[in-house]
C-alpha cells in the first residue's frame, strides 16, 4: 500500500533568461559541477552543466544544475528533513558565499511531497531554517505532487 512520502535537497542553479528553450544561464551563471562537489566536499545525486546533452527533451541544457544533500528520512515531518539537509552545509555558509560570488547562482531548499490519498506531510520551518536561508540567500520551493489512492502508477 503506498504511503505519502516525501524528500528534501539542497539546489545551486544557474540564473538567467527564459525564453523558448527554456532556462538559458547568464555568462557568470554557467558553472562546472565538479567545482562545486569540490568546494563543498558534498557528493549531488544530480548535476550538468551548461552544453550538456539532456537524457530526453531538447538535446541540450541552458545552464547548469547541482543537487545533493538528499535527506529521504522517513517522516512526514518536513523540518526533519530540512534539518538533515542543512546540517551538511550549515558549517559551509562561507563557501556557499564564495560560490555566489564567483557566480550568478540560486539556492533552493527543495521539498518533494507526493501526497497519496489525502495524506498530509507537516511543513514547519523553525529558526534554524529561516537564519541558513536568510544568510545564504536560499529560497524554499515545494514542488508538490498530490495522487488519489492509486493514481501514482498511473
Amino acid at each position: 500500500m503506498e504511503k505519502t512520502s516525501c524528500y528534501t535537497y539542497f539546489s545551486i542553479t544557474s540564473n538567467g533568461i527564459i525564453d523558448i528553450r527554456g532556462l538559458q544561464a547568464t555568462d557568470k551563471g554557467i558553472f562546472d559541477p565538479a567545482n562545486i562537489t569540490k568546494m563543498l566536499g558534498v557528493l549531488p545525486f544530480s548535476s550538468w552543466k551548461k552544453g550538456d546533452k539532456r537524457k530526453t527533451g531538447y538535446p541540450y541544457y541552458g545552464f547548469s544544475a547541482w543537487s545533493g544533500a538528499k535527506s529521504t528520512l522517513d517522516t512526514l515531518v518536513i523540518e526533519e528533513q530540512v534539518l538533515e539537509t542543512i546540517s551538511l552545509l550549515k558549517e559551509k555558509i562561507e563557501v556557499l558565499l564564495q560560490i555566489k560570488s564567483l557566480y550568478d547562482v540560486s539556492f533552493a531548499i527543495v521539498i518533494v511531497p507526493e501526497i497519496i490519498n489525502e495524506e498530509t506531510p507537516a511543513i514547519h520551518f523553525n529558526k534554524e531554517t529561516i537564519d541558513f536561508c536568510y544568510k545564504t540567500g536560499t529560497e524554499i520551493d515545494i514542488d508538490m505532487y498530490i495522487y488519489q489512492f492509486g493514481d501514482k502508477d498511473e
